[in-house]
């Protein structure tokens, strides 16, 4: 009895694989195909650029003028009709770029067609103490594959545009999220569906 048991367990764990779609590896890959296609976007002579741009700008109580800046980048889905010159969209990747008061934040978010988040980075200050953390989800639909925190508190890094990736030492790495960061997971996971909600709600109303 304990011989089929294990033997269903085995089975189980390979099916599972099997079924797995995302690894790290490849959300790795996924996302520097992605960051090429950007660049190529953003130069003079390169590909076509396709994306949203949301940029707001706002005076906030408290901590005054508040700048955002959201990317969108898109891919396109089958269509109904064969021959359609305008195809589906689905969010793809989301950039975002804003501020409160002085505190600057920055953050990345990786889609499927499906609309699941595969990929969250973020890059905030800590309230409670002076540095910068840097965060980083990988999914596989809803399952966590891998959580991983860096974090610096090198005072220079304040005073630069571009923070250096040799200044931020690995804090946490593992397959599940500690206490200390679940509530700031939660916030993100939830961040990456209102993403898709914006997206849904500027797409359906383009001039085509």
């Amino acid at each position: 009895m304990k011989r089929w048991f294990l033997v269903l367990l085995v089975c189980v764990a390979l099916m599972a694989q099997a079924n797995a779609q995302n690894t790290v590896a490849s959300i790795r890959q996924e996302y520097q195909g992605v960051q090429q296609n950007i660049r190529l976007m953003m130069q003079e002579d390169g590909i076509p650029p396709e994306y949203y741009h949301l940029h707001v700008v706002q005076n906030l109580p408290g901590t005054g003028l508040h700048d955002e800046n959201i990317h969108m980048f898109y891919g396109e889905l089958p269509s109904e009709e064969e021959g359609d010159p305008y195809p589906p969209h689905f969010l793809h990747f989301v950039t975002a770029k804003y501020n409160f008061a002085v505190r600057e934040y920055y953050e990345e978010f990786l889609y499927d067609d499906k609309g699941q988040v595969k990929f969250i980075y973020i890059r905030e200050p800590n309230i409670d103490v002076p540095n910068f953390q840097e965060f980083r989800l990988w999914y596989d639909g809803p399952r966590l594959l891998q959580f991983m925190v860096k974090a610096t508190d090198d005072p220079d890094v304040f005073n630069t545009e571009v923070i250096p990736a040799s200044a931020f030492k690995q804090v946490y790495l593992g397959k599940t999220i500690p206490t200390e960061y679940d509530d700031v997971c939660k916030g993100y996971l939830g961040r990456s569906k209102q993403y898709l909600e914006m997206f849904k709600g500027i797409d359906d109303n383009t001039h085509l």
